[in-house]
């Protein structure tokens, strides 16, 4: 791939960046050819204004966001979506001739998940966790008309905040036990390599269930959803929400289709 002067530049910010987003989107542009690149980089603490006049004036097109600079990073951009401003967090900043406008993939990958393999009109969720990835999932249970969400956490106070926030149902872990709802959501890294025997829930709990929905990318199938999967229920394994999510992104960046079975196969030799 020669890089030029011509090479439109994409970048990620975050506070520990990994490799995955930049594996997978540079081996498409490489593969279709598109002068792009794709770099992560650290963000050093107190510098998220700085960043955002560098993405201005050296004319950077696309820059992913991770936690913790989600939320902050909507006081410094010229515009937010719609749905990123119902969340308070943006995962996704594009350029478009030097105004800044911030969107949440996360939120419409699940929804484009939820909407493929578990329509959610009507149905009940519960949702364990309360950092940015179960916000983004109860903006999109609630936009895909969610009859009931609820959510619990290890940390209460946490989970009671968000349940206020969005309006939804706090219930304790102790609680949840007993609980029954349509879909459980895994919204956090518990079941991620190389810890791949561990599980957000006990798995005796999926029985109060229909369908399972995790976040976690790596392994490919977590322990939650193969265990469920094997009971007879629907599955959204991470990797879908993590694949549409960076479709969106695609798109936003490169105003093109985006090559969704080439982003899958390149998706599954990073996590494998």
């Amino acid at each position: 791939m020669k890089i030029t002067k011509e090479t439109i530049c994409c970048i990620s910010i975050a506070e520990r960046p990994g490799n995955f987003g930049a594996t997978i989107f540079n081996a498409v542009f490489q593969k279709l050819g598109m002068d792009y690149i794709y770099k992560p980089f650290k963000l050093i603490p107190g510098h998220l204004d700085e960043v955002t006049k560098s993405i201005k004036a050296l004319g950077i097109r696309g820059c992913g966001v991770s936690m913790p600079h989600k939320s902050e990073i909507l006081k410094y951009v010229d515009s937010v979506d719609g749905l990123a401003q119902k969340i308070g967090a943006a995962n996704t900043v594009v350029n478009d001739k030097g105004v800044l406008k911030a969107y949440n993939t996360d939120c419409a990958g699940a929804m484009k998940a939820l909407a493929e393999i578990f329509p959610m009109k009507g149905k009940s969720a519960h949702i364990v966790g309360a950092g940015g990835a179960a916000r983004a999932i109860i903006v999109a249970l609630q936009e895909a008309g969610a009859s009931r969400i609820s959510i619990s956490n290890r940390d209460d106070a946490r989970a009671r905040e968000i349940a206020k926030h969005f309006g939804i149902e706090y219930c304790s872990s102790k609680e949840r036990e007993a609980r029954k709802s349509d879909l459980l959501v895994n919204a956090t890294p518990v079941g991620m390599t190389p810890d791949i025997n561990d599980t957000p829930v006990d798995l005796a709990e999926l029985s109060n269930y229909s369908a399972v929905m995790d976040v976690v990318v790596s392994p490919f199938y977590t322990k939650l959803v193969t265990e469920a999967k094997n009971k007879g229920l629907t599955t959204i394994p991470g990797y879908r929400m993590a694949l549409y999510q960076a479709s969106v992104q695609y798109e936003l960046y490169t105003g093109e289709p985006a090559p969704m079975d080439l982003m899958l196969e390149e998706m599954k030799k990073t996590t494998s």
